[in-house]
């Protein structure tokens, strides 16, 4: 009967190993895709900024352009200045993703800035990224 209960009380302690094993490694499997996705979350709120400055500035160099003439079509002037504005506001909205998205020095870098030139993210505690 010892050596039953042994082997009894053997199997029971290897069960447990294999099953806090298990737990362990499915925690660092969440860990390690919960992280894979935060950086894809991240990658494309930043492509999302980076086009939407691109796009921006493109928008920008077509009011230009249209103002470089001798005599400027107000009519086209004025399509290309509120084409521009909307981009304006997308880089804005694009910003508050990376704000939301981004560790802090990003966030601060993209923050839309106010006619002080201080964004939303000055004051804030810094946080991990």
């Amino acid at each position: 009967m010892g050596a039953g209960l042994a082997a009894l009380l053997g199997a029971a302690v290897g069960s447990l190993a294999t099953v806090g094993s298990a737990m362990v490694t499915g925690r660092a499997a969440a860990r390690s895709q919960f992280a894979q996705w935060r950086r894809r979350h991240r990658r494309d709120a930043y492509v999302e900024y980076l086009t939407a400055v691109y796009d921006r500035d493109v928008a920008l160099d077509a009011v230009r352009e249209a103002l470089r003439a001798d005599r400027p079509d107000t009519g086209e002037v004025d399509e290309r200045t509120e084409r521009f504005r909307a981009q304006a506001r997308a880089v804005h909205r694009a910003a508050e993703s990376v704000v939301l998205e981004g560790p802090q020095p990003v966030a601060e870098g993209a923050a839309p800035r106010g006619a002080r030139g201080r964004g939303p993210g000055r004051g804030r505690a810094a946080h991990g990224a």
